[in-house]
């Protein structure tokens, strides 16, 4: 096998992880809080840390720090802009979730919301700030851009960004999130693309879960987050469309910031960028079957919404 087959079998693996183990957990005599505590761990730091990690190392028998674009200098600048890219991230996901779920109602598809986090003590907000923000940043970016990244290789910047963000969005392998994690995916990749780093992108992506984190956490305590949240919701029930126009000024400022870092980049590389040639089209045959497994989920979950 060539060395971007073997990526992608390792994204395979990792997917069909995902796969299985949701399965699996969801038979399992645990609590909701135990359910998603193990769901998230054995996801997160095995499926998409562990396995790739060992695999790259041994099997592809590549630089893993080079590889997965772990070790990569970026301008003190970049950083600077990172927080700035991480509110309008959130900003606008949250946009895109709430028209992606109206949406989806206007099909025929029932949301049902689930128990979710019990926060009896700050030891579950912990826990939960763990395997909700921190894991997901750390293994998501590591698998759905570092390994993905590699493994695409040669494929033009601009079909690799929306090659990216789809399979993020069909990793998730529910229909609700699709709509913004494919947003936030752009996101992640383009500061992928852009730094070599798979750390900017974890950083907007931590913010942007803890802050859903701490949301929900406040909504149970009645916390000022919450108010503010529910204030928020009134307005866009009352003044839909003003809010859609805000959403697409808060994305045209963040498509703004995004490319301003890449031209930072730009400036700041002394060496020319080395593109190889994409491989051929069987080299990436696991990435087709990853695709198609994912999308078959993913419909599953859309299906049964509309049936229920």
């Amino acid at each position: 096998m060539t060395a971007t087959a073997k990526k992608c079998c390792i994204f395979f693996i990792s997917s069909a992880w995902l796969l299985v183990l949701r399965i699996v957990v969801s038979y399992l005599p645990l609590s909701d809080n135990g359910s998603d505590w193990l769901f998230s761990f054995m996801a997160q730091a095995v499926g998409m840390g562990v396995i790739p990690l060992v695999l790259y190392k041994f099997w592809v028998k590549e630089d893993v720090l080079t590889g997965l674009s772990i070790k990569t200098k970026v301008p003190g600048v970049v950083w600077g802009l990172v927080p700035v890219v991480a509110i309008l991230t959130t900003f606008v996901t949250r946009g895109v979730s709430i028209v992606w779920q109206t949406g989806l109602r206007l099909v025929g598809y029932t949301h049902v919301n689930s128990v979710g986090t019990i926060y009896s003590d700050i030891g579950v907000l912990v826990m939960d700030i763990l395997v909700t923000a921190i894991l997901p940043a750390m293994f998501e970016e590591l698998t759905d851009r570092g390994l993905l990244s590699s493994a695409l290789g040669g494929v033009d910047d601009k079909v690799k960004l929306v090659l990216m963000a789809f399979f993020f969005a069909l990793a998730h392998q529910n229909i609700v999130q699709t709509g913004y994690t494919f947003a936030a995916g752009l996101v992640f990749s383009y500061l992928l693309l852009t730094t070599k780093s798979i750390f900017p992108g974890a950083i907007v992506h931590f913010c942007n879960n803890f802050l859903s984190v701490i949301g929900s956490y406040s909504s149970q305590t009645n916390g000022l987050l919450a108010r503010i949240t529910d204030l928020y919701y009134e307005f866009i029930n009352e003044f839909f469309l003003l809010a859609l126009l805000i959403w697409i000024i808060a994305g045209v400022l963040l498509v703004s910031v995004l490319r301003r870092i890449g031209w930072i980049m730009k400036e700041s590389s002394s060496a020319p960028t080395e593109r190889k040639g994409p491989a051929e089209w069987y080299e990436y045959a696991f990435l087709y079957g990853a695709a198609a497994m994912m999308i078959l989920s993913t419909a599953f979950t859309l299906l049964w919404g509309i049936w229920r």
